[in-house]
C-alpha cells in the first residue's frame, strides 16, 4: 500500500531529452561463483616468448628486392653455411624477404612438442603469399635456443595489381605456421618452493582472495592459507600430499569460490560497443539530447506486511520513468526498484539513440561523476 510519493525531478523540455537518473537502492554485490584454476594460476607456470630472425623465400617477385642490405646479407650467409660464397651486392632478393618470427613456449612442454609461429616482415616485401620460412632457430629473453621453426607460411588475405589498380584484404605481410616450430630444450617449471605453493589471480581483488582463503581453510583444516596482497596466496603442503603435490593441486584448483567484479564499463568508439559488468552505480544527473523526453521520478513507496503476519513496516525505494520521442510519437513507461546503467542503455537503445550517442552520454555521465564505475575507451 503506498502512503507517499515524492517527485524529485519532472521537466520537459520541447526538442530535448532529459535524462534524471538517481540513485534509489544500492545494487547487490555482482559475485559469480567460479573455480579457482578459472581465475587463478600457479606463480611459476606460465608462458615464455620466444623470437627469431628468419628469411622466407619462393615469393612470387614480391620480395623485400635489392634495396634491403640486411636482406642480401642474410641470403649470403644463409647460403656460405652450405659451401656457396657469393658476393651480397650480387644476389637478387626479389624473392625472398627478412622476417622475424615469434611465438611462446608453453611451462610444460617437452622436446618433440609442435607450436604455433607467426611471421611478419621487416623489410620492403609487398606479400609473403606462397613463401616458405627457412629453418629459424627461436630463443628465449635468456638467449637460449628453445625451438626451431620451418614451413609454409599461411596467409589469410590477398594481393593484387594491375595496370595501375590494386586491391588489398587484411595483411599480407605477416603469417602463421601451425605446429610450424618444434621445440628442442623444454623449460623446467617447479610447481612449489619449498613446502609451499603460490597462486596467483588472474585479476586482483581482495574480496576475492578472501573468498578463496575461506573455502580453502574450509574444505581442508590442516592447510594454512596465507594471503600476501589482493592477488597472491600461498599454503602448506600437509604431509599426506608430499608425495603427490599434483592431486593437491588438482582438488584446490576444482573448488569454487565467489569471484567479485569490479564496476567497469568498456566503450569501442570504433565499433559502437558497450560492454558493462560489475556493480555500476549512477548517482542524480540531468542530460540533454536531441529530440527526447525522459523524464524519471521518485516513488517511495510503504510495504505494509499482513495482519499478524510478523512482518515489519518498511520504505520501498522506487522509480517511475516516462519516456515520450516527439520525432517518432513513441512512449515508454517503465516501473522499476532501482536505476542501473544497464535499464539506461537499455532505454536510450528502445528510443532509438545512436550508439555513438550513447557513448557521448556515459562520457560525459563519467566526467561529472555521475557513474560510479571505471570507464575505459578502446
Amino acid at each position: 500500500m503506498s502512503v507517499s510519493s515524492e517527485n524529485i525531478f519532472n521537466k520537459s523540455i520541447k526538442g530535448k531529452i532529459v535524462l534524471v537518473i538517481l540513485l534509489l537502492t544500492s545494487m547487490l554485490s555482482a559475485q559469480t561463483t567460479s573455480r579457482i584454476k578459472d581465475i587463478c594460476r600457479l606463480e611459476n607456470v606460465r608462458d615464455n616468448q620466444l623470437i627469431g630472425y628468419g628469411l622466407v623465400v619462393g615469393l612470387a617477385g614480391t620480395g623485400d628486392g635489392n634495396g634491403n642490405q640486411a636482406t642480401l646479407q642474410g641470403i649470403s650467409n644463409m647460403l656460405s653455411n652450405f659451401g656457396v660464397q657469393i658476393d651480397a651486392t650480387k644476389i637478387n632478393g626479389n624473392n625472398v624477404a627478412a622476417v622475424m618470427v615469434t611465438g611462446k613456449i608453453r611451462a610444460f612442454n617437452v622436446t618433440g612438442d609442435l607450436l604455433d609461429v607467426d611471421v611478419s616482415s621487416i623489410g620492403k616485401a609487398k606479400s609473403l603469399r606462397g613463401g616458405t620460412l627457412l629453418l629459424t632457430p627461436l630463443k628465449g629473453a635468456n638467449g637460449v635456443v628453445y625451438s626451431v621453426a620451418q614451413g609454409a607460411v599461411s596467409i589469410g588475405g590477398h594481393s593484387a595489381s594491375s595496370q595501375g589498380s590494386s586491391s588489398v584484404q587484411n595483411h599480407v605481410t605477416s603469417g602463421r605456421i601451425p605446429n610450424g616450430a618444434i621445440v628442442e630444450k623444454s623449460i623446467v617449471t617447479p610447481l612449489n618452493v619449498g613446502n609451499e605453493l603460490t597462486w596467483v589471480l588472474d585479476d586482483e581483488d581482495f574480496g576475492t582472495v578472501d573468498n578463496i582463503r575461506q573455502a580453502i581453510q574450509k574444505k581442508y583444516g590442516d592447510i594454512k592459507v596465507k594471503v600476501s596482497n589482493a592477488s597472491r596466496f600461498t599454503i602448506n603442503i600437509p604431509d599426506k600430499y608430499k608425495d603427490n603435490i599434483v592431486q593437491l593441486i588438482a582438488q584446490i584448483s576444482d573448488l569454487e569460490v565467489a569471484a567479485d567484479m569490479i564496476a567497469r564499463i568498456v566503450v569501442n568508439e570504433k565499433t559502437g560497443s558497450v560492454v558493462m559488468g560489475g556493480p555500476i552505480k549512477i548517482a542524480p544527473v540531468a542530460i540533454a539530447h536531441e529530440d527526447l523526453n525522459i523524464s524519471i521520478q521518485s516513488d517511495n513507496s510503504v510495504s505494509q506486511p499482513a495482519s499478524l503476519s510478523g512482518g515489519q513496516t518498511t520504505i520501498v525505494k522506487g522509480s517511475i520513468v516516462d519516456i515520450n520521442s516527439s520525432k517518432e510519437t513513441t512512449y515508454f513507461k517503465m516501473i522499476k526498484d532501482t536505476n542501473t546503467i544497464e535499464d539506461l542503455v537499455s532505454v536510450l537503445n528502445n528510443i532509438g539513440v545512436t550508439p555513438s550517442g550513447i557513448i557521448s552520454i556515459l562520457q560525459l555521465m563519467k566526467e561529472i561523476g555521475a557513474i560510479k564505475a571505471k570507464l575505459e575507451i578502446v
